[in-house]
């Protein structure tokens, strides 16, 4: 007993745990990289920048990844945001008080059941639905700033985000708290089994039980409040809202979704990698940063970095 045999030695091979792993080693060579490549990266302020920063597209990455779960996608994420971000400063600005926060999360959970109605219901493909989404809440959330930002300086919601809860800054601790919700339900809920048998195959799921249509709708809803809640945690950062942010936010939630070895057809996808290629996007954009490396290489290495994690976890 306890022999290892040449046969169960050889079983172990090399490239299907890299392809098991590939978030996982890649992170922990772009980290010990980045600690060789400047001394400023691994200093407790640069670390906790990193964190804080990246905690947003962390958000949004667990959001966008119950989606590919499904084999569906939403590129609208960052039009939640540009929404979010503006409706959270006015609503505060004029008077709302805590209850702006509630209006924003059900609000932009109701922007993501109207997709969830159309991709399960009217049969709409999820590219064309979120495509219009990203046109129809940009459109709205310039209007309703018309051209002019709004201050909410000196409220209680930038105090809460700039804070910290158990000496954690909050924007982590909310992170935190997502991820670990995530996990649950992703891991150990029959909602979480019916979002995988979905990716799986859509019809085997239905005839097993799962009410396919209505799980969708809750789980484009369940992305919506993710992508509006970093939408709200930026407003209080910025200590403002503006349509000119939010540019970008569902590639990074994809890549980090798909460095993080999920795969866009369904069916597929852990929490943690996720999270992991969350950050792992975050620290090599960091340490670019702090290089010097201008914004277009930076754009060409996360292009690299994406077509090598897609290789990487391909099926052959």
């Amino acid at each position: 007993m306890g022999k290892v045999t040449a046969g169960s030695a050889a079983s172990i091979k090399p490239g299907k745990f890299i392809k098991n792993n590939f978030v996982i080693i890649a992170f922990i060579l772009i980290f010990i990289f980045s600690c060789f490549a400047t001394p400023v990266f691994l200093t407790v302020s640069n670390i906790t920048t990193v964190l804080i920063q990246n905690s947003i597209y962390a958000i949004c990455a667990l959001g966008m990844l119950m989606i590919i779960i499904t084999g569906g996608i939403d590129l609208s994420v960052g039009s939640y945001v540009y929404i979010c971000v503006c409706l959270t400063a006015g609503f505060i600005q004029d008077g709302m008080g805590v209850a702006a926060i509630l209006v924003v999360a059900v609000m932009s959970m109701l922007f993501g059941c109207v997709t969830g109605v159309l991709v399960a219901y009217a049969k709409v493909a999820p590219f064309i639905v979120t495509l219009a989404m990203t046109s129809i809440l940009k459109g709205l959330a310039y209007m309703y700033q018309v051209g002019e930002s709004r201050r909410i300086d000196g409220t209680y919601w930038p105090e809460f985000i700039q804070g910290s809860i158990l000496y954690i800054p909050t924007p982590i601790f909310i992170m935190v708290v997502v991820f670990l919700i995530v996990l649950f339900i992703l891991n150990k809920t029959k909602f979480g089994r019916g979002l995988y048998a979905i990716g799986g195959n859509a019809e085997t799921a239905r005839l097993a039980g799962v009410n396919v249509k209505r799980y969708l709708v809750m789980v484009y809803a369940i992305g919506g409040f993710l992508f509006g809640l970093a939408g709200m945690i930026l407003a209080g950062r910025l200590s403002m809202g503006t349509a000119t942010v939010g540019d970008g936010y569902e590639l990074d939630a994809i890549a980090s979704v798909v460095i993080g070895g999920a795969s866009l057809a369904g069916g597929t996808g852990s929490t943690t990698k996720t999270l992991i290629g969350a950050f792992l996007m975050g620290i090599l954009l960091n340490v670019m940063n702090l290089l010097g490396i201008a914004s277009y290489p930076q754009m060409v290495f996360k292009g690299i970095i994406i077509v090598v994690a897609v290789l990487a976890n391909r099926n052959d």
